[in-house]
């Protein structure tokens, strides 16, 4: 296991710290106040977003997964638009949301939520015991957390409460695919497209040694899945490329232009390279 990360910070520490936290609230305060409960809460790309709830679906609907999961958190559940959808369909499982937002938490209460506990929280100290969960997942939240140091607090955090032999279904942006997409837009002329101001991607470089001495990284394969499309760890790298590439290319328009005809006609591809920041890990304690 890793040195503990102390949690005594320094006045600069503090301070830092407090101006990341006001920059995450005040970017979903405009969210919740924009789309209220809407699917586009958080990701105004309504494919992203239906490919995300998709993946999540397959995940849940794992006959291994079924079997051993009954306690489920998701960490970052904003207005509780995929909590809404998987209490739907899976019955079999107790949900619990936890948000830092409270604009977004209290959208997400007004669902009036059947046997799904909603809370307040922060990923760096959560307020649950230890082993309190079977499944963890998280569709891009830690990467609002603006320095390392305090994402590799949430991920120690969630090794603490998850329980021995638990999954966790870690949705997150990453820097390769970051890094490739604007490659192949500079190299057709295009401008590179800036990381949100409110993100830090993670470096797999630094991610995969931390997290690799707190769980396993899986193979979807290994836990029932049919085929390597149905959970691939890469499963928007080609709706980036059309959307953020072969579009731009061929309008010279805005590179963030979210669900046109032609983007629509080529969303049925199969993943395939890694042009994607959003990315999937599944991991195992």
């Amino acid at each position: 296991m890793p040195a503990q990360i102390s949690t005594v910070m320094s006045t600069n520490e503090k301070i830092k710290s407090d101006s990341n936290d006001t920059i995450i609230k005040e970017h979903y305060k405009i969210q919740a106040e924009k789309h209220q409960d809407s699917a586009l809460s958080t990701m105004e790309d309504p494919i992203i977003r239906q490919k995300e709830v998709e993946l999540i679906m397959n995940f849940f609907s794992l006959p291994l997964i079924k079997e051993k999961v009954k306690e489920v958190l998701e960490i970052g559940c904003g207005n509780g638009y995929t909590l809404n959808l998987l209490k739907q369909k899976f019955s079999n499982y107790n949900f619990t949301g936890m948000d830092f937002s409270e604009d977004l938490l209290k959208i997400a209460n007004n669902r009036n939520l059947d046997n799904v506990k909603l809370c307040q929280g922060d990923a760096r100290n959560l307020q649950f015991a230890d082993e309190s969960f079977d499944m963890i997942f998280t569709e891009r939240c830690i990467i609002n957390l603006l320095t390392w140091e305090e994402q590799q607090m949430a991920l120690k955090e969630m090794n603490r409460i998850l329980r021995k032999g638990g999954y966790i279904l870690f949705m997150e942006s990453f820097t390769d695919g970051y890094e490739n997409l604007n490659k192949a837009r500079t190299e057709l002329g295009l401008a590179a497209i800036a990381m949100p101001h409110h993100n830090l991607y993670f470096n797999k470089e630094t991610f995969e040694p931390f997290v690799s001495k707190l769980f396993k990284i899986i193979d979807p394969m290994e836990i029932g899945a049919a085929n390597e499309n149905i959970l691939n760890r890469n499963f928007l790298s080609s709706h980036y490329f059309v959307a953020r590439v072969m579009h731009p290319l061929l309008t010279k328009g805005d590179p963030f232009l979210k669900n046109t005809e032609f983007v629509k006609f080529y969303s049925f591809l199969p993943p395939s390279g890694c042009y994607a920041a959003i990315q999937t890990y599944f991991l195992k304690k």
